[in-house]
């Protein structure tokens, strides 16, 4: 993206400016110039490409065998986490969210959770990674083997400047010469290994993690498949937000779901009384919350090295958010264990409002 770019891209109302601490940099919010949108330029002209999409295949199979015919791919865990970049500039590491924006939380923990000499050897690298576990503060939900704090997980680098990532074995020397916290890796796999992975999914399922992401070794098409449990985790965080959702969002993973089973296992009781607690217990949840406290939200905690970056955080939620969604519920004044703390919560209006008017006794006319 250079400077005639981005001019025009603001000019459309297709990228926007910003600021932190003295960095300027151009997000963009749209798709411009082949140029995915979360698309960064910073104020000495680099360019941080937004992460692109990648489609889900919904039937293990043949949604391989469609995508790959007879290449081979790699097969790596897909972590539930927050999407962020990480670079090196002017002497600090930064770290943009997928949607382009400077993150305070993610650029005040980055440091401590990766070895920076990486970018002493290489400026010009940007990692692509997952900021993952049960103190962060963008998700409900977290990996099972992350039970405390947040963790980094490395999926994709490339190089500024350069189109494509790196290739997988470039990628995992530098891995293991920084010691980088990288996503697991199983291996490479062709379509027709139909037994292979069954039998790693349903490991997968088993463990309750999210699911697998796919990359070509040849043409570098990618592709991501997803848990039973996956589906049903993500139903059971977020069912008190039922009406504040989109319906797609329920709608999307109960088909996964239904044809994980099909594909996996065919029938499964026990499955499908998890699915009916994860939908009753988070809606019983929220009538709770309503009766206790007035509201039904989403409550978070996080920590901070840096006191400034966690007002920028605060900034940033009320910001981006709107300050009528985001309560925080404490201002830290003191640190825990070395660092500052904060916790918050999403207020859910739509919900709230519903089950307020419900439990007042209110009317309802269908």
């Amino acid at each position: 993206m250079d400077a005639l770019t981005a001019k025009t891209a603001l000019e459309k109302g297709k990228a926007s400016r910003h600021e932190f601490e003295g960095l300027h940099y151009i997000r963009l919010h749209d798709s411009v110039a082949r140029l995915p949108k979360g698309s960064v330029r910073l104020d000495d002209g680099t360019v941080v490409p937004g992460y692109p999409s990648i489609g889900r295949i919904q039937a293990l199979g043949p949604g391989l065998a469609k995508q790959y015919g007879d290449e081979l791919f790699w097969a790596e865990e897909k972590i539930d986490g927050f999407n962020i970049r990480i670079l090196a500039h002017q002497g600090r590491l930064l770290a943009f969210s997928r949607g382009g924006y400077l993150c305070p939380f993610s650029t005040d923990r980055v440091p401590e959770l990766l070895d920076p000499t990486l970018f002493d050897d290489h400026p010009e690298l940007i990692l692509c990674a997952e900021l993952a576990g049960p103190e962060n503060p963008y998700m409900e939900g977290s990996p099972p083997h992350v039970t405390e704090d947040v963790a980094l997980f490395v999926f994709d680098i490339r190089r500024a400047g350069a189109n494509g990532f790196l290739p997988q074995e470039e990628k995992l020397a530098l891995a293991e010469r920084y010691r980088l916290p990288l996503a697991r890796v199983f291996g490479r796999y062709r379509a027709d290994d139909q037994q292979a992975l069954h039998a790693l999914i349903l490991e997968l399922d088993e463990a309750g993690c999210e699911g697998l992401v796919f990359k070509g070794e040849t043409r570098g098409a990618r592709s991501k498949y997803v848990t039973a449990r996956s589906n049903i985790t993500d139903i059971a965080l977020v069912s008190d937000a039922l009406l504040d959702l989109p319906p797609e969002y329920f709608t999307h993973r109960l088909m996964r779901l239904a044809l994980f089973e099909s594909e996996h296992r065919g029938d499964d009781t026990a499955l499908e009384q998890e699915l009916g607690r994860a939908l009753l217990r988070g809606l019983g949840r929220a009538v709770e919350r309503s009766r206790s406290v007035g509201r039904v939200g989403h409550r978070y905690r996080c920590r901070f090295r840096e006191k400034r970056n966690l007002e920028h955080f605060v900034a940033h939620l009320e910001a981006t958010g709107g300050p009528q969604h985001v309560k925080i519920l404490y201002q830290p004044t003191h640190q825990e264990d070395g660092y500052w703390v904060l916790e918050f919560e999403r207020v859910l209006p739509r919900m709230t409002g519903t089950l307020a008017h419900s439990l007042s006794g209110g009317a309802q006319f269908d």
